[in-house]
Parts: C-alpha cells; sequence; structure tokens
C-alpha cells in the first residue's frame, strides 16, 4: 500500500472515531437519562411489540450499514490485487529424489498446512494493521486451480500489502518453486460465452471436520485434475478458496462441543446464554414454549438416562478429529466454483463433475460439501458469481462461508508433487532457475538477468574468464546465434576487436546493423559470394621456417579434416606436407594450395620450384623419392592425389580466392589493431565443402597470427575474441593447441555448436577423438541452452552438485 493510500485509510478511520464522539457527546448532553428510564420502564408494557421491532430495526440497520461499509472496502481493495503464479519443477533432481524418498505423499501436503498457518499471522503484523483488520475485517487471500487451454495453474492471489510475505513462505516452504507475480489478472472469461457457478460450503455445522489428507489413501489433487482434464483447449475452469482468519473465539467454542459430545452430553443451541442462570433458564423455557419440546429445559451438563453406552468407534473416532480440527487456527472460508464455455448445457455438465469430484472429501460421520446459486436464473448468477470471483470477496459478499483450518485447506488445496500427481494437465516448471552466485562480476559483457524470487540481477562475464575461452552448445534454434550476436554487438559498442566466423550468414547480417559509425573503418567484410571482387585468402603465406612448417602442417588438417585419415592417408599426407614446404621456398611467387597438384604432375613447374627450395630434406623427397617413383606407381597414385583437388580448381568462386598468393587482409594486423573482422560463409550462397574450406584456412590462420604474437611483449599485445558458430565445421586436431596456448596471446574464443556428438563426426569414417577433450580440459566458461538426453548426462558432471539429469 502506498503512502498516499495508506493516509486515505487513516483519514476515513479518524473521521469516524470522530463522529462516533460527536453522536455519544450529543446524546449525552440532550438525553436525561433518569427521564428515559422512566420512560422506557413506563411504556415497555404498553408498547412490547413496537420496542421489540425498534430494537431489532435499529439493531439490523447497524449491522447491514456495517457490513455494505465493509463490502466497499473490499470492493476497494481488489483494485490492489496482485496475482502470484506457482510452479512447481516436473521433475526433482536425483539428489533431491535421494533425499525424499521416505517420504509419502501425507508429508509432502503437509508442507502446505505450514502455509496456511503463517498466513494466520497476517492479521497482527502491526498495530495499524492490527486495528485496521478490526475494522474492516482482514483482507482475503485466494488459492485457485485453474484450468487455462487444457493447463492446470495454481495461483495465489493477495493484497499488494501481502505479496513479499506470500513470495517468502512459498518458496521458503518450496524451494524450486517458481513464482511470478503480475499486476493483472488470468483471462477467465471468454467473449459470446456462457458462464456459472456455484458456492462450496460444510452440510453440517463448521466444528465437524471434512475428511482429511491423513485418513485418505491417494493424493486427492488427483481427482480434481482428472475432472479438468476433460476441459477442451477453449474452456476454462476454476475452483477458487477465500480465506480469512479469524478470532480464537472459534477454536474455544469448538473444543467446549467435542468435549461435550465426546461425553455424550446435550448441546446447547444457546450455550453462551445458557451459562448464565437467570438468562439461561429464560431462553430454555422461551425455545420449550415455540418448539413444544422439552428437552430444552434439560440443563447443558446433564447425562442422558440409561447409564453409559458405548458410541460406534466411527463416531468416536470423528468426535476426536473434532477436537483435533478445535486446536487448528481457524479460516473463514469461501469456496466458488466457475466453468466458462460455448454452451451453458456445457458449463452445466462440467460443474457437475467438478461437484461430484468434491466428494473425496466426503466423511458420512463428520462432514461433506454442499452447494448453493446465488440467485436461480443462470445469467443472473453467473453474473453475480463472477464478480465475487473476479474481486475475490469473502464472507461480505453473498454466499455461505465455511470454518476451515490449516489440514482442511491443504486437503483442498496445495502444490503438486510429480512423484504423487501424473496428470498431464498440470502445467508443470521445464527447467530449474538458480540463486545468483554472490560473487558474480559487476562489469564486463552483459549475458543476460537472473530472476530468482523476484530479484532481478545482472549477469556479467568478465574479460578475464572471457579469455578463457567460452564454449556454448544448445539444439537448433535454441538462442545460441542470439547469444553471440548480442555479445559481438557489446564488443563493438566498447572498441574490442572481434572476429565472427558465420556458416548461415545472419550472424553477420545482425552484427552489421549494430557497427557503431565511429568504427566503420574498423570492419573487414569477407564474403566469398562477391564475384565481382573476390578477396584473396591463402593459408600457405609465411617467412620464417616455423611458420612454414606451422602452414603445412594447419594446410595438411585441413583435408584430413574434409577427407578423413582413411581417404586422405599417410602416403598423401607425405606428398602433400612436402609439395606445401616446397612452394612456400619460393618467395618471389609465393604458393598456395591450387600450386600443389602442379608440383606432381607439371615436370617443369616442379623443376623449378624446387629449384627454389632450401630444405634439404624436402630436396631429397624430390630428387630422391619421387625421381625413382615408377611410372605405374605414379600413374595410380597421383591421379588420386590430385583429385583431392579438383572441386576447389575446377570452382570459379573458390579459386579467385584460394588461388591468390596474397591475402586480401593481414590477420595479425586485423589482431592487433583491434578491427572488426566479418567472414560470411553461407553455405547457401557457396556451398558445404566451399565454406567448410574457407573456415578451416581463416581459423588456421587467425591461430597463426595469435602464435606470431610471442614476439611482442604480453602487456603490448591487444585482446581479440573470435566467434566461430556451427565450430564443428571448421575444427580440427590442431584446434586444441589453440585452446591451450592462444590464451596466452590474447586470443580468446566463443564456440558454438548443437550437440556433443558432431566433435566425433569426421569425414569418410574419421573422427576428431582429441578435439572433445581439449575443449573440456581448457574451456572456462560454459553456456548450454535446451540440450538432449545423451549430452545432459554428460554436462551432469561439469554441473554437479548444483544441477543433475
Amino acid at each position: 500500500m502506498t503512502l498516499k493510500k495508506l493516509f486515505k485509510f487513516r483519514i476515513v478511520f479518524v473521521v469516524l472515531i470522530f463522529a462516533s464522539i460527536s453522536a455519544v457527546q450529543f446524546f449525552a448532553e440532550t438525553v436525561d437519562y433518569e427521564t428515559f428510564f422512566v420512560w422506557l420502564v413506563s411504556e415497555f408494557p404498553e408498547r412490547q411489540i413496537s420496542v421489540i421491532i425498534d430494537f431489532f430495526w435499529v439493531y439490523y440497520s447497524l449491522t447491514i450499514g456495517f457490513t455494505l461499509m465493509r463490502k466497499w472496502y473490499h470492493e476497494r481493495k481488489s483494485r490492489n490485487l496482485v496475482y502470484i503464479k506457482a510452479t512447481m519443477p516436473r521433475a526433482d533432481s536425483k539428489a533431491d529424489e535421494e533425499k525424499r524418498t521416505h517420504k509419502d505423499f501425507k508429508e509432502v501436503i503437509e508442507v502446505m498446512s505450514q502455509f496456511y498457518r503463517s498466513m494466520y499471522e497476517i492479521s497482527d503484523l502491526n498495530w495499524w494493521h492490527s486495528v485496521i483488520s478490526k475494522i474492516w475485517d482482514h483482507n482475503e487471500i485466494s488459492c485457485e486451480l485453474v484450468m487455462i487451454n487444457r493447463q492446470l495453474q495454481f495461483y495465489i492471489v493477495c493484497d499488494e500489502y501481502y505479496q513479499s510475505i506470500v513470495e517468502k513462505q512459498l518458496t521458503a516452504l518450496y524451494s524450486a518453486v517458481e513464482v511470478e507475480t503480475s499486476r493483472k489478472d488470468y483471462q477467465f472469461k471468454s467473449k459470446g460465452y456462457y458462464m456459472n457457478g456455484y458456492n462450496m460450503f460444510t452440510e453440517k455445522e463448521d466444528y465437524y471436520p471434512l475428511k482429511m489428507f491423513k485418513e485418505m489413501e491417494e493424493d486427492p489433487l488427483n481427482d480434481i485434475t482428472n475432472v479438468f482434464s476433460k476441459l477442451e483447449p477453449d474452456e476454462t475452469a476454476a475452483i477458487q478458496i477465500v480465506i480469512n482468519p479469524i478470532g480464537d473465539e472459534w477454536r474455544q467454542e469448538a473444543e467446549r462441543i467435542a468435549s461435550l459430545l465426546f461425553k455424550e452430553k446435550k448441546v446447547d443451541t444457546f450455550p453462551k446464554f445458557l451459562d448464565i442462570p437467570i438468562l439461561g433458564m429464560l431462553f430454555r423455557f422461551i425455545g420449550a414454549l415455540f418448539t413444544g419440546s422439552t428437552d430444552m429445559l434439560k440443563s447443558g451438563d446433564s447425562k442422558e438416562s440409561g447409564g453409559i453406552v458405548r458410541m460406534l468407534a466411527a463416531k468416536e473416532d470423528a468426535i476426536k478429529r473434532m477436537g483435533l480440527k478445535s486446536g487448528q487456527e481457524p479460516f473463514m472460508v469461501n469456496i466458488r466454483v466457475m466453468v466458462c464455455a460455448k454452451t451453458a448445457k456445457r458449463v452445466e455438465s462440467l460443474l457437475n463433475d467438478i461437484l461430484i469430484s468434491f466428494t473425496v472429501f466426503r466423511d458420512t460421520y463428520s462432514n461433506w460439501f454442499d452447494y448453493s446459486r446465488i440467485f436461480p436464473i443462470d445469467a443472473i448468477n453467473g453474473w453475480l458469481m463472477y464478480h465475487g470471483f473476479k474481486r475475490r470477496l469473502g464472507q461480505v459478499y453473498f454466499g455461505k462461508a465455511s470454518v476451515l483450518v490449516p489440514d482442511e485447506l491443504s486437503t483442498l488445496y496445495h502444490m503438486p508433487d510429480s512423484k504423487y500427481n501424473r496428470s498431464s494437465t498440470i502445467q508443470w516448471l521445464k527447467y530449474k532457475k538458480l540463486q545468483p552466485p554472490k560473487d558474480l562480476p559487476t562489469e564486463g559483457i552483459l549475458l543476460g538477468y537472473n530472476t530468482y524470487r523476484g530479484i532481478s540481477t545482472p549477469v556479467y562475464i568478465s574479460q578475464y574468464d572471457r579469455s578463457r575461452h567460452m564454449y556454448v552448445l544448445g539444439k537448433s534454434g535454441s538462442g545460441k546465434s542470439v547469444l553471440l550476436s548480442y555479445m559481438a554487438r557489446q564488443d563493438a559498442k566498447n572498441g574490442t576487436g572481434f572476429g565472427i566466423i558465420d556458416p548461415h550468414g545472419d550472424l553477420i547480417e545482425d552484427a552489421l546493423r549494430y557497427i557503431p559509425k565511429e568504427r566503420a573503418r574498423d570492419v573487414i567484410v569477407f564474403n566469398p559470394s562477391d564475384t565481382e571482387r573476390p578477396m584473396g585468402l591463402n593459408i600457405l603465406e609465411a617467412t620464417t621456417s616455423e611458420q612454414k612448417d606451422r602452414a603445412a602442417l594447419d594446410a595438411m588438417q585441413i583435408f584430413i579434416k574434409m577427407f578423413g585419415n582413411e581417404i586422405f592417408g599417410p602416403r598423401i599426407q607425405h606428398y602433400f606436407r612436402n609439395a606445401c614446404l616446397t612452394l612456400m621456398d619460393d618467395e618471389e611467387d609465393g604458393a598456395t594450395i591450387l600450386d600443389i597438384p602442379r608440383m606432381f604432375i607439371d615436370e617443369a613447374f616442379q623443376k623449378y620450384k624446387v629449384s627454389k627450395c632450401r630444405n634439404t630434406v624436402v630436396r631429397q623427397f624430390w630428387e630422391g623419392e619421387i625421381a625413382n617413383t615408377g611410372d605405374r606407381e605414379k600413374q595410380e597414385m597421383i591421379p588420386y592425389f590430385t583429385s583431392k583437388f579438383g572441386p576447389f580448381i575446377s570452382n570459379t568462386t573458390i579459386r579467385n580466392i584460394i588461388g591468390q598468393p596474397k591475402s586480401a587482409f593481414d590477420v595479425r594486423e586485423s589482431m592487433d589493431e583491434g578491427k572488426i573482422m566479418l567472414i560470411n560463409l553461407s553455405k547457401g550462397l557457396i556451398g558445404d565443402t566451399n565454406a567448410e574450406l574457407l573456415g578451416l584456412i581463416l581459423v588456421n590462420k587467425v591461430s597463426m597470427a595469435a602464435m606470431s604474437r610471442a614476439d611482442i611483449p604480453e602487456e603490448e599485445r591487444v585482446p581479440f575474441f573470435l566467434y566461430v558458430d556451427e565450430f564443428q565445421n571448421f575444427a580440427t586436431d590442431a584446434f586444441g593447441d589453440i585452446l591451450s596456448e592462444a590464451r596466452k596471446y590474447k586470443l580468446a574464443l566463443v564456440m558454438a555448436h548443437q550437440y556433443i556428438a558432431q566433435l566425433n563426426q569426421g569425414k569418410a569414417g574419421g573422427g576428431e577423438t582429441k578435439l572433445k577433450e581439449a575443449i573440456f580440459g581448457n574451456v572456462g566458461t560454459m553456456i548450454t541452452f535446451k540440450m538432449g538426453a545423451e549430452d545432459a548426462e554428460y554436462f551432469e558432471k561439469e554441473y554437479a552438485p548444483v544441477l543433475s539429469n
């Protein structure tokens, strides 16, 4: 409640007090008490009926007026309602299952009894709230089972003043519950549909208990959910339980009656009056005259004649349970059953089904539910019921109320448990929310927000954590690319250098939209589908002997990745490596991958390149091994070897890119200057094989550029982040070197793909057996979205003990 609203209510309260004081003062000043009582004594014998009628008229006028004032108050307070939706997880973790194997459904339901006991104390939160509760009555809390779109949802509706209390009690008792709070009510009524409802109440006196969960063999929620499962998607139904704590006077009276019944004594109709000797005799006599029975002339303490007679065991047990009920906190409860459907006949049918489900609470020797309307005409009754339902009105509204205690309320309404409630209609929580750690970074790249029990906390990843690489896994469409795009936007805004390798193209297009104008000159867009201005990309660019060895090895790993070890076997690898090293020694003309097959089919070209080679071991390969190879062996081996280059040589687009001896941009320079490299390898435009080849070349060039930073001090190395979507297409066994070594040179990877098995899928039966171990052994941060069961089993070890499968 805001200070403004609270101030208004206090003004009303003060005005009422002063009005009452003024009325009493006026009466005291204007009335002569002696004359008034003389008149009352003299006139009463002559005008008995008139005086009695006047007395009852004044009494009922004041009662009705006060009730209408309370109703106005509660109608007004209904504007401040909050709607708390509580959702339980469908399945607990293995650890939780082990902890609760000894529990049955009764112990689970009993947890909800503790919730109702805590709600009983809300009337005494502070002195002002206590005074308001005495005058206007307590603000009700409504517990509701609602069926919308064939999903059974659990709501608790209360005044905003109690929101924090209700949420804290729920989360304290149910640690896994997901609480969603809204100021907007759920949509129950549909335009053009029929709606009707009934009030539910206990048939016998409130002292008699209902059948509670402790006497049941199965969770009663199953009976109700089974009925709700009959609803169509466009139909809605609800059971609303509005609770309002009442005073201890009821408990005292319930204990007295239970004691009398247990002793088989007469229970008086007017117990309080009959305890007073003179008034008791008077009212007994009046009652006997009206009823014609002499039973009321007997004292409430008199015993039945005929000695002690043992009552039935079932009846005795019911009376004992009455005593147990009197020992619990009482609530005045209004229960409404509402249904909305296309036809009036369908509404009546569903209402009858729900009413029948309430027979599970029936105890023949104790109490059970009955139902009633507000008005006999359906249209008017439906409107009146909906008015009270919508505003969560309690006993100030039409309809008989019942007095129930926590054990009875928890039997009627409690949180579901997947172990005992198997209905498919229950809306379960499909994930588990975790409390954020207390040492979360307060700066860095914003990943999102953690909302836990109504508190939203920003989640950042620090620069240091990013430098230890990130691994993102999730099914297709789960949000991996969106996360990468969101991180790249922040890098662009912060002036950080980064690169994106995208096999689809959408991620590049999204990143371009968020590049700040001041960084436009930092952007390098590599788009192989642009055939008018093809940009060169050459992996065999190297100057030192170490760089040449690394380039030859990386190029070989690329072809092993593409064709597999069985096809691109040891002998072909031997030919390939020596050809690469020979070509790179010609620093004048340079070397490209397209020149490799020429080394074996063009003897003049081969002799020229060998003459430029300074590596004696490599020269020996050509002058010894190749020169002594027979023609037949060459005819078998060389076509098989050169055929691996055919798809790239014959493809104009790729030939114009990898055939250039000089790359269009210097990756090392881009990293050192913090530029933005956007690599668009859309498979739909250039094909799968071509996209894979170019991606592999780029990843390896970035790796080589990072390793070359060894020539500058660590503090001068500018951080660079490489985002690789669907990275399994571009990863080789040499990728492990990047993960383990590149961090030292300020290259951080952000890798995303769909499932772990992709890491072990190579071409032609090959496999990258080392890649998975390299990732999980070196990656510092793992982000997972929705995944398959096999992956969940693997990540269970990574996330234990906080999460388990």
